[in-house]
């Protein structure tokens, strides 16, 4: 019992801190392999370029019956406020799923979290219309009453490999070949069944457009899509096919206690949130969420859960027996006790780091 209450207490640190960590590390990770990737295509173009087609394959293991190798990129809760905010970017995001579509060889597939190809279409991305030698591929979310695809990122475009390219530069890459593109992807035509619609995305540098957004009800026009939440993307972070810790989400009722930064007075938290309370919140929501996977019957009722971000339930570790799971509520009680937290959780990342639950807001100044 004793050491079992010892090694809880060991994994009990601020998930915050936790989650600080995990960024800088992974942003050590994408900076080397960007750098190994550069070495090696200044040495032998040819047989690196092969190599590192052949290393990206092997990244993107488990593939659907369906065959496609590659997941979308998947958020965790913001749990603390960024040292420098002025190294994200933030990106409004509407309700509804979450896809892969993918243009290649004059088809374009679309494909859903779990890599199942859910429909086929006909568009003029890279890939397919007129242009058959290369790939596209888009993280999407689709808004099937409005029938439209809105961009979130790319891990691929026309003849671009973008996956271990900097956020920044994905960004400003899209945004330029939307722009430039001799058709409008934004419009439905013949050859171009769905719409194309790149997000926004806005640098928290540019202090005075962060503000002109959260202070806009609605984000677009006629409350069409509906805003479900927020997006937060690191500047430097590569695409990664999986949960990351450098892509988070809040919603927008959240960003004044969590982030002290003030969003128009229409977007109103549900009556079981409270300000001081984000982060139980948070739980209570990562756990609603794993009895709805647990319960496929429920599915189809309506929830508060961010449909473009498919969290992980994060409150729970695989394995654990009744005995620890009492261990670790006892454990919460006492840290909050001690310290004054309102929740903190004991959880470690998985190999796939799902989110960790959120710290405390007092935690990230707020």
């Amino acid at each position: 019992m004793s050491s079992n209450f010892k090694e809880l207490y060991k994994r009990s640190v601020d998930s915050g801190e936790q989650q600080r960590k995990r960024q800088l590390e992974l942003l050590k990770e994408h900076k080397l392999r960007r750098q190994q990737e550069q070495d090696e295509n200044r040495v032998m173009p040819v047989q690196s370029s092969k190599k590192s087609k052949q290393k990206q394959r092997g990244n993107h293991k488990g593939r659907a019956r369906d065959g496609l190798q590659y997941r979308p990129q998947l958020s965790e809760w913001l749990r603390h406020r960024p040292e420098e905010l002025g190294d994200w970017l933030l990106v409004p995001c509407p309700i509804g799923k979450r896809y892969l579509v993918v243009a290649s060889n004059g088809k374009t597939k679309v494909y859903n979290k779990s890599g199942r190809q859910i429909m086929q279409i006909q568009t003029m991305l890279p890939g397919d219309g007129q242009q058959h030698k290369c790939t596209t591929i888009l993280d999407c979310i689709y808004v099937e009453d409005m029938d439209t695809f809105y961009v979130l990122d790319a891990i691929s475009f026309g003849q671009q490999d973008l996956q271990e390219c900097e956020a920044n530069f994905r960004f400003y890459w899209l945004r330029a070949r939307f722009e430039e593109y001799p058709v409008d992807l934004g419009q439905c035509r013949d050859g171009h069944e769905k719409a194309f619609v790149l997000l926004k995305h806005l640098d928290f540098e540019d202090a005075s457009a962060v503000e002109e957004v959260l202070q806009k009800y609605p984000i677009w026009e006629e409350n069409k899509p509906q805003l479900d939440g927020f997006l937060f993307y690191h500047k430097q972070a590569s695409y990664v096919c999986g949960t990351t810790p450098l892509v988070c989400w809040l919603f927008a009722y959240m960003l004044p206690n969590l982030l002290g930064l003030p969003v128009n007075g229409n977007y109103v938290a549900p009556e079981d949130y409270l300000p001081d309370r984000a982060l139980d919140y948070m739980d209570e929501f990562d756990r609603k969420l794993k009895e709805q996977r647990k319960n496929p019957t429920q599915r189809g009722k309506k929830t508060n859960k961010p449909t473009e971000m498919d969290q992980e339930p994060a409150n729970a570790v695989e394995g654990e027996s009744d005995e620890d799971a009492s261990l670790r509520k006892l454990l919460n009680h006492q840290r909050r006790l001690e310290l004054g937290e309102l929740d903190m959780d004991c959880s470690e990342p998985s190999l796939v780091s799902p989110p960790l639950p959120p710290s405390h807001a007092t935690a990230v100044g707020c």
